[in-house]
């Protein structure tokens, strides 16, 4: 076996890098003018290479270096060239849908002044907001990203078509429920929308707006869950092993059994205290001050995270 057969063999589990091939190069220097100097002492040429190799010593550690720093270089590259990923195409199509939102935005509000129906606002929000939505769910899912790759674009128009049904399904029951008279009661109208029945009040208007959620909202739901549930993972590699890596770090940050169930009591405790306290808070001072208990609650959670971390080595 010659030096440069050697010293690949050596780094053969390195992911190649200008920085590993000029150490391996340095290696291979250094190698063979130790050779050459035991050569000229005496030693053969096979006793000269081992006792040269012998002599390097552990240089995994430095490997282990550059190994690292290549692929910290690589996932940097990776979040900065982010934006390269963006085809003409889709910016294209981003522009077109937020150009479409800002129009449903204008002309929604425009409707509803001009002709006094809120049903005419929430119609053009149904027309121009449900569409410019989905143009960005369509847009993100096939969208690469430094983390995630795209998706296929099929599966991504049966995601684009539940969102724009569950939407639709939204706004129809408002629609509904604000139309009800004309729609139902014709121009004669009614002097009460609330019948009896069994001694019940019930308001036909909320009857009718509920119904609507059947045929558009429930089945997208069902189509959106089903779809969401046999999704599968688009997840490059490289945030894989990060991920990996973090979970190796939490599993050794608490790996003692007794410190794992300290940090959860305090936790459990810490949230039925900040549940306690906005509810405290929400009847004495107004829902104004007391959302600021879980942010109190998600600070000290985090501290307490810090304080049970072994932290990263």
């Amino acid at each position: 076996m010659n030096i440069k057969e050697y010293v690949d063999d050596l780094f053969a589990k390195y992911p190649d890098s200008a920085d590993m091939a000029d150490f391996k190069e340095e290696v291979c220097v250094n190698l063979q003018e130790r050779i050459d100097y035991l050569i000229k002492k005496g030693a053969s040429h096979e006793d000269a290479f081992e006792k040269a190799t012998g002599e390097l010593g552990d240089i995994s550690e430095i490997a282990d270096q550059l190994s690292n720093n290549k692929r910290k270089e690589v996932i940097g590259d990776m979040y900065m060239k982010t934006r390269n990923y963006m085809s003409k195409r889709q910016i294209i199509g981003y522009i077109a849908s937020g150009g479409l939102l800002a129009f449903c935005l204008i002309v929604s509000p425009l409707a509803y002044l001009a002709s006094g129906e809120i049903t005419a606002g929430l119609g053009s929000l149904m027309v121009f907001g449900v569409a410019s939505i989905c143009g960005f769910v369509f847009l993100g899912l096939t969208q690469e990203t430094a983390c995630s790759y795209p998706m296929n674009w099929k599966r991504a128009l049966l995601y684009t078509a539940a969102v724009g049904v569950i939407l639709f399904g939204l706004i129809v029951p408002a629609i509904t429920y604000f139309d009800f008279r004309d729609s139902i009661f014709g121009d004669s109208g009614a002097a009460s929308f609330e019948i009896i029945e069994n001694g019940r009040t019930l308001d036909v208007r909320v009857i009718a707006a509920l119904g609507s959620l059947i045929p558009f909202a429930l089945p997208g739901s069902i189509i959106l869950a089903f779809l969401i549930l046999t999704e599968k993972s688009r997840t490059k590699p490289w945030v894989a092993e990060q991920q990996a890596a973090w979970s190796e770090r939490m599993k050794e940050q608490f790996a003692d059994p007794y410190t794992a169930t300290r940090f959860g009591l305090y936790s459990g405790a810490l949230w039925i205290s900040a549940v306690a306290a906005f509810i405290v808070a929400t009847i004495n001072f107004g829902i104004i001050y007391s959302w600021l208990a879980f942010v109190a609650a998600l600070v000290i959670q985090m501290l307490a995270l810090a304080s049970f971390s072994k932290g990263a080595k």
